[in-house]
């Protein structure tokens, strides 16, 4: 039987010190055949110079630049594009990827398919180790990674990513750098929204979740992710294009819980990280006051990550 063409999307700006480990990643796939599709998006900093040298030595490899920087929305967007794979996979230009894990994401999706499949829409996603700049290092679990029952699928992700329900199985989160799914998948929201240059998964997901979409995931840590500090990594940023989100979906969450909370527990967490800890807890008084049981709910779900929090709280410091 003839194996697809998986394509390997990599979207880079300014990435001239990691750019290199993430295309030998690439390369030593054990999944053939695949291609590699990178979009720089006008970097300054010699990376589209070194992308050309290397592309020549290779003919999996092809190489497109903006000539302005547009965003990640866009740039995910010209690579589903250019994309000539029956499946998609992002990797990002400061990760690794496992050798193994074009292929473990295949069979996941094509297992899935044939034993579960309710749905023409599955997008898998794998655990990653993350790796921060003062050593610290966090195993980040996904969604949908029990192969012995049904995926999370269809509203309650997205019940579960916008307003933090519980959901069986539905523990983890759901990054573009481990994600993969059918070239069909991504089309039939229409990709990635372009005025998103963060949070631009989340949006999709979400989007792919009330399509109907099922999240199936793979326990194992397939993906190295580095924490490196850039420009959109900064948490004004962050917490612009996080409430930006929430706007562009508030008539499904005041459909479906308090979109009121939504914001305000936003605004927390963002005091929170910017280590204004006094008005955390005056915040959080307010929340208890007005929102007794989802703030409690939002609270338990932040213990259960604590570890993750702190490390994220200092990466920013």
């Amino acid at each position: 039987m003839k194996r697809p063409l998986i394509t390997i999307g990599i979207a880079t700006f300014n990435a001239s010190k990691t750019i290199n480990k993430s295309i030998i990643s690439a390369l030593s796939q054990s999944w053939r055949p695949i291609e590699i599709i990178i979009v720089d998006d006008c970097s300054s900093d010699g990376t589209y110079e070194k992308l050309l040298k290397i592309s020549s030595k290779y003919n999996e490899i092809k190489v497109f630049k903006n000539n302005k920087n547009y965003g990640i929305g866009f740039v995910r967007n010209l690579i589903i594009k250019k994309t000539r794979g029956e499946f998609l996979a992002f990797f990002d230009d400061d990760d690794e990827s496992l050798k193994e894990r074009l292929e473990l994401q295949y069979m996941r999706i094509v297992h899935y398919e044939k034993s579960f499949k309710k749905s023409s829409l599955i997008i898998c996603h794998s655990s990653r180790k993350v790796i921060y700049p003062n050593g610290k290092i966090n195993i980040e679990k996904t969604l949908g990674s029990n192969i012995n029952c049904q995926s999370p699928f269809g509203l309650s992700v997205a019940r579960r990513i916008l307003l933090g329900k519980n959901l069986k199985d539905g523990y983890g989160a759901c990054p573009t750098c481990s994600q993969m799914a059918r070239i069909s998948t991504y089309k039939a929201v229409g990709g990635f929204d372009n005025k998103f240059r963060r949070s631009e998964d989340t949006d999709l997901c979400i989007r792919l979740a009330i399509k109907g979409a099922h999240f199936v995931g793979i326990n194992q840590p397939l993906v190295l992710q580095r924490m490196t500090k850039t420009f959109e990594k900064n948490l004004d940023i962050e917490f612009k294009y996080a409430n930006l989100l929430l706007v562009k979906h508030r008539e499904f969450i005041k459909e479906n819980g308090n979109y009121e909370f939504c914001l305000n527990w936003l605004k927390l967490k963002y005091k929170f990280y910017k280590r204004e800890f006094q008005k955390v807890i005056i915040h959080f008084l307010k929340l208890m006051i007005k929102y007794p049981k989802e703030t409690l709910i939002r609270l338990f779900q932040s213990i259960r990550t604590i570890k993750i929090n702190i490390d994220y709280l200092l990466f920013h410091k």
